[in-house]
């Protein structure tokens, strides 16, 4: 896919040192969106909040998340 979402182990070394340290917790899936969690450095997050500053959680799926941060893009496992 052309716009695929990258998965943080396939960014350059460069990025991912600029990346800010997270910690996830746990995650809660549903069909439902509104039911979605992601609990990130001991926060209970939901799709479309902050995790820090310019860090924010874009989509909880079924096998990972994207997150963007200033721009980037990249997808975590869980």
């Amino acid at each position: 896919m052309a716009n695929a979402v990258p998965r943080y182990a396939e960014l350059p070394e460069a990025v991912r040192s600029g990346l800010p340290a997270i910690s996830v917790q746990g995650v809660t899936w549903s069909e439902n969106a509104a039911l979605r969690h992601l609990i990130v450095n001991g926060r209970v997050l939901q799709e479309g909040q902050s995790i820090g500053p310019d860090h924010v959680l874009e989509r909880i799926d079924r096998d990972g998340s994207v997150l963007r941060y200033r721009g980037q893009r990249y997808r975590i496992g869980h």
